[in-house]
């Protein structure tokens, strides 16, 4: 998975940040991501979810809803991501 912050008020030199994540687990509400960066909580992202076996992913709209370190192996951060509707 592949996610862009959504930062507001950005000038002209600021950029979204991006980072990669693997999905941990989905539910109704959200997913669970491992990454190698702390992601800040209440921040809006716009998530990509590739379609295994398919050229496509599948642009999603998420707020982190929090972030925990997690040991010291990569990825080491954990987070969890509510979906938008």
């Amino acid at each position: 998975m592949h996610a862009r912050s959504l930062l507001s008020g950005l000038t002209a030199s600021a950029r979204p940040k991006e980072f990669d994540g693997r999905v941990h687990n989905v539910s109704n509400g959200g997913v669970c991501i491992l990454s190698s960066s702390p992601v800040q909580a209440d921040t809006f992202v716009c998530c990509d979810f590739p379609v295994s076996d398919a050229p496509i992913s599948i642009p999603t709209l998420m707020q982190v809803r929090w972030t925990a370190k997690r040991g010291n192996k990569s990825p080491s951060y954990i987070s969890g991501l509510q979906f938008i509707f």
